[in-house]
């Protein structure tokens, strides 16, 4: 295949960061130290949300119903997904939120069927919200979105990656062609670290961009036989 496209959900394809939205509203806990313990790289991102998912008591309905009132989709997303559809591009939603609240919000946008999934198994128990992680694909990952780059760099001949979170760093610099969500934190490392990244504000950019891209490419290539 020509391209995979990857990206994140929380804060991504969605305007909010369905996450943090529900640490904030029923966590159980200073989850925000968590939060700085992993930027230390004190501990791994698996291990993060493992923790302050253990803060989460209450019900998955109860965390739907509170989440449908304040989450939003950024704008195109449907775009992205007809232009990979089109071209029968993969478009892959890596995240290291909460799956059933992914799948929630891409049946209710009906979108379900149209893009692929890769996140741990969450699951809400009164004792805290438990993951179960994808076995990693390479034992050089940095975590698993990071596998998942790698995997796809497997696979077809380019990646793209969308994101905006400091988790989203390391598959954002190992994939090919990569997208940051303007004034987010991963827009603001991509500038401190000097990774070369196009910052967007709705996905019709990055649809833009990568048929630029596909167009630039396809040019050279036809001068070069």
């Amino acid at each position: 295949m020509k391209l995979a496209v990857l990206s994140d959900f929380d804060g991504t394809v969605t305007l909010n960061d369905t996450f943090e939205n529900v640490l904030a509203r029923f966590g159980k806990g200073d989850w925000r130290t968590v939060d700085e313990q992993y930027v230390r790289g004190e501990i791994t991102l698996e291990e993060c949300v493992r923790r302050q998912g253990a803060m989460v008591r209450v019900s998955s309905s109860q965390i739907l119903g509170y989440l449908d009132g304040v989450t939003e989709f950024r704008p195109n997303f449907d775009k992205l997904i007809e232009f990979c559809q089109a071209n029968h591009f993969p478009i892959v939603i890596v995240s290291a939120g909460l799956d059933f609240v992914i799948k929630h919000f891409l049946t209710r946008e009906m979108f379900r069927d149209k893009v692929e999934l890769c996140a741990a198994s969450a699951k809400a128990t009164p004792t805290g919200i438990k993951f179960k992680w994808p076995k990693p694909k390479s034992n050089r990952s940095m975590n698993f979105k990071d596998d998942m780059v790698r995997y796809y760099k497997q696979k077809a001949d380019s990646v793209a990656y969308v994101g905006d979170g400091r988790w989203d760093l390391h598959a954002l610099r190992n994939a090919d062609r990569r997208f940051v969500i303007r004034n987010s934190k991963l827009a603001e490392l991509c500038k401190e670290q000097e990774i070369q990244a196009t910052t967007i504000i709705d996905f019709q950019e990055v649809v833009i961009s990568l048929q630029k891209q596909m167009a630039e490419r396809d040019i050279r290539k036809g001068n070069s036989e």
